[in-house]
């Protein structure tokens, strides 16, 4: 009997030390769920990259965090001569990252000079790189997988092309364990092209594709400590932004329709002012937040994105002030 019981307690090892190895060999060995890179080429037509500056330049506000910026300044405003070059966030207190945006301008060694249209569009709505690198969900490519079309897509490709090329190199980012393993899981293979932009004449569905592809929940949706969003905070606020050291902090406002704790009784001049000024309510600037991005959307896509934000659920939740220096 002992016999048998050591067999199976020698089999059950070896069922678990093969679970065990079967996760180390998924998460560490294996590369993230990916498909090859599309053949595809982006049109170099003015109009073609006049959409993909504006997408760039208003709508998703990619080189806000794709270049250095000055910190001392309200609204991500880009170091003179940096565009696109690729931007190091800094350690965050607690966080199991450092965060290092890529070089995107045309530069070989650098940028993305090398890539193909393919493999631009590939990291940008699947998250992996040209290497085959998960990218970190910090770049909001599963927003991007069901927001941003073929097309436009192709057009931020094209307009990224103008830039001039920068060589220089913001270092990759790092990621501790286990937070590594789970980020090398989460690409995976786009199975369907997105439909279109709604129209402008569509004010409420356009105003709530602009909060999505602009990545509104990204910065104010609640989390807890883990980074983990909370069921039924959606816009509510509350996540903490470090400035450059000894500059403080931002915490993202409530941006639902409640009175008391959110921005419902702002009027429509006051987010106007928001998105062209970068100013609050009570008229202070806001860091961190790229309203000097937003500034340059159309009227009709201002109004849309207002529309949009007055129909977000009320959430109470109060978000205690930021602290900068």
């Amino acid at each position: 009997m002992k016999k048998l019981l050591g067999r199976i307690g020698l089999a059950l090892a070896a069922l678990i030390a093969l679970a065990v190895l079967s996760i180390v060999v998924k998460f560490f060995v294996l590369s993230p769920k990916m498909r090859p890179a599309q053949d595809l080429k982006a049109p170099t037509s003015p109009e073609a990259i006049a959409r993909g500056k504006y997408l760039v330049d208003h709508v998703t506000g990619c080189l806000g965090c794709h270049s250095p910026v000055q910190d001392d300044k309200p609204g991500d405003l880009v170091v003179p001569g940096k565009l696109g070059a690729g931007r190091d966030f800094g350690v965050w207190e607690g966080a199991p990252f450092r965060l290092r945006s890529a070089n995107l301008t045309p530069d070989k060694q650098f940028g993305i000079g090398n890539w193909t249209d393919g493999e631009v569009v590939r990291a940008m709505r699947e998250g992996v790189s040209k290497d085959g690198r998960a990218l970190f969900p910090q770049m909001p490519y599963l927003t991007y997988a069901e927001t941003l079309s073929d097309d436009d897509a192709l057009a931020i490709v094209a307009y990224l092309r103008t830039l001039a090329p920068l060589a220089s190199d913001p270092g990759r980012t790092e990621i501790q364990f286990p937070v590594s393993m789970f980020i090398r899981a989460a690409p995976k293979p786009l199975t369907q092209s997105p439909p279109p932009a709604p129209p402008v004449t569509d004010k409420l569905a356009r105003g709530r594709w602009l909060m999505r592809v602009g990545s509104c929940n990204d910065c104010h949706d609640s989390v807890n400590e883990r980074m983990e969003k909370l069921p039924g905070k959606a816009l509510a606020g509350g996540f903490k932004f470090p400035l450059a050291p000894g500059k403080g902090y931002v915490i993202a406002p409530n941006i639902t329709s409640d009175k008391a704790t959110g921005i419902g009784a702002y009027s429509d001049d006051d987010l106007r002012r928001v998105f062209d000024e970068g100013k609050g309510k009570a008229g202070r600037f806001l860091y961190v937040m790229p309203w000097s991005y937003y500034a340059g959307l159309t009227k009709d896509d201002k109004e849309a994105l207002i529309t949009a934000l007055r129909e977000v659920p009320a959430v109470s939740n109060v978000v205690p002030p930021s602290q900068v220096k």
